[in-house]
């Protein structure tokens, strides 16, 4: 039953878009899940994670910041991810099971940059990459270009495991990072930061991404 649950949720979000799939335990995520969801969350003891890959051609026309066509895809891919939870979460309730979908970019907390759940952390147990460097989850073959999402649910399913993968000697995120905020000794959150709010100031981009670091990953793993 567990097995063929995930199958056809696999299936599902394949159609609908999603590009890569798995399944990661409730509890072994708790602190990284928002108060506000949290009691709600704990009756359901499967977070389905999703991602979406980014296109490359969009990531290359990036070069010392983040571009319109790169702001318009960034939403698009929200847009869509949003769109493949919604319609797990329809699937999963007309089986007579609970589903709640998280949206892929909501921020709670501005200054923490934190969200209902955080999608990376989900994805890691999910077994559908490893923490990069740059302190995204980095695909094995699409790198950090990839956007995610996620639905609780308590439809009985199977949990995948995390990858023992890592960076290795990759450096291309620090190489790329405007901020020098990714070096040898760990990440660098408020460099980081800052970098992304002095680029939502530019152009009325309003958006706090960058996507530098992104596109070295993505290009590094192929």
């Amino acid at each position: 039953m567990k097995a063929g649950n995930y199958q056809r949720l696999r299936e599902l979000a394949g159609q609908q878009g999603a590009d890569i799939f798995g399944v990661a335990a409730t509890e072994k995520l708790a602190k990284y899940i928002d108060p506000e969801i949290a009691e709600a969350a704990s009756q359901m003891p499967h977070i389905i994670s999703i991602g979406i890959r980014l296109q490359k051609s969009v990531l290359n026309t990036l070069t010392d910041a983040p571009n319109q066509i790169y702001k318009t895809h960034y939403r698009q891919v929200n847009s869509t991810l949003d769109h493949v939870t919604h319609e797990l979460a329809r699937y999963i309730q007309s089986e007579g099971y609970q589903a709640m979908p998280i949206a892929a970019s909501f921020t709670i907390d501005w200054d923490k940059q934190t969200a209902h759940l955080s999608h990376r952390h989900a994805a890691l147990e999910a077994g559908l990459g490893f923490w990069g460097r740059n302190n995204l989850l980095v695909h094995p073959q699409f790198g950090a270009g990839v956007r995610l999402s996620s639905v609780f649910t308590d439809m009985p399913l199977v949990d995948d495991e995390p990858i023992p993968n890592d960076c290795g000697e990759c450096t291309a995120c620090m190489i790329a990072c405007p901020a020098e905020a990714i070096n040898e000794n760990g990440f660098d959150f408020d460099k980081c930061y800052a970098q992304v709010k002095a680029f939502s100031k530019r152009k009325n981009y309003s958006l706090y991404i960058c996507g530098l670091c992104v596109k070295a990953c993505a290009n590094a793993r192929g």
